[in-house]
């Protein structure tokens, strides 16, 4: 009995250091398992014992650019407002640019009558005269109002510094006859014989150069154009050359008037039989039949002479203006050569 509580107590006690032993291993076990995965995961994943290699730097955000304040709130002061170029200044810049071809064929698109057909017709009410203002008259008064208007006193001279006061070139060929338009009527004292004549009667029939010209620069404007043409056909029965001395003021008409021998003794003889001096105003056309305007004949400078071609039918077949290039020389003098071959200016 006795030996056998001495085995029992033996085995207890072995039981118990195996306990023992077996929980020391576990502890020891788990220890060294929860130190390695701590230190995996501070590692990473797929990586080595060696020193980590620490990761690039984020990059820095781009700061917004800066937006400007307004000078008013940052304090300096605003800039200088451009000023506006003055018109002198305008020209030169106009200088510096190449002038456009004539685009458009010059003159009135209805056929106008002579003074004595004009006169010859009846009579025509107030009421009649007053709808044909108010259809179209009045609208291009208007127009033409605004235009004279918003144009400087000395608009038209400095633009003389811009090409001489040219604004457009002249073609180098004819205008077709089927797109062609009139010259206008224009009525004026001959200086050969002090008679009333009208350019309708003077050019039927002919081919005539005519030059409009108002001061002593723009009658050498229109002699740069015509000149050569004059020479060469000067005795041609169907050629002519008119002047037409455009003097709207009443003031300087009368005194011109007045010295008609003194303006006659500086116009060859031959040439004065083809010289008018008219009152007509381009700027401010009545509005009665074969009414004209500057915009019409394509004068945009008045002190600008300005030459054309009419063919025996009465219509603008060249135009010219300023002091001619030499291949507007050349143009007219062909183009004549050609309306005076064909006999019918056709």
């Amino acid at each position: 009995m006795a030996s056998l509580l001495r085995t029992s107590l033996a085995q207890s006690r072995s039981l118990q250091a195996t306990a023992s032993s077996s929980r020391t291993t576990l502890d020891w076990t788990a220890t060294r398992h929860y130190a390695s995965s701590t230190s995996s995961s501070s590692k990473g994943p797929g990586q080595s014992s060696a020193r980590p290699t620490p990761p690039p730097p984020a990059p820095r955000p781009t700061p917004p650019p800066a937006q400007q304040r307004p000078p008013q709130a940052s304090g300096a002061p605003p800039p200088p407002q451009k000023k506006p170029l003055s018109q002198s200044s305008v020209a030169s810049e106009q200088d510096k640019l190449p002038l456009p071809w004539l685009s458009r064929p010059l003159g009135v698109p209805i056929k106008p009558l002579s003074a004595a057909s004009a006169a010859a017709l009846p009579k025509r009410s107030s009421k009649e005269r007053a709808q044909d203002y108010l259809s179209g008259g009045r609208q291009k008064e208007r127009e033409n109002i605004v235009k004279s208007a918003t144009k400087g006193y000395f608009h038209d001279f400095h633009s003389l510094k811009a090409h001489g006061g040219k604004t457009w070139r002249a073609p180098a060929t004819m205008i077709r006859e089927d797109r062609a338009l009139w010259f206008p009527q224009v009525s004026g004292t001959c200086l050969a014989d002090r008679t009333t004549k009208d350019t309708v009667e003077m050019t039927a029939g002919k081919v005539s150069v005519i030059a409009l010209l108002n001061s002593r620069i723009s009658e050498e404007h229109t002699k740069s154009f015509f000149s050569p043409t004059l020479d060469l056909y000067s005795s041609h029965p169907n050629f002519q050359l008119l002047q037409v001395n455009l003097q709207p003021n009443l003031l300087k008409h009368y005194l011109i008037s007045l010295f008609l021998s003194s303006l006659r003794s500086q116009i060859p003889e031959p040439l004065q039989k083809g010289y008018l001096l008219t009152k007509l105003d381009l700027d401010n056309p009545s509005a009665g039949h074969g009414r004209v305007h500057r915009e019409d004949m394509g004068m945009a400078n008045k002190h600008v002479g300005y030459t054309y071609l009419v063919d025996q039918n009465g219509k603008i077949r060249w135009a010219g203006g300023g002091f001619a290039e030499k291949g507007e020389r050349e143009a007219l003098l062909a183009c004549t050569g050609v309306l005076l071959g064909r006999g019918s200016g056709a």
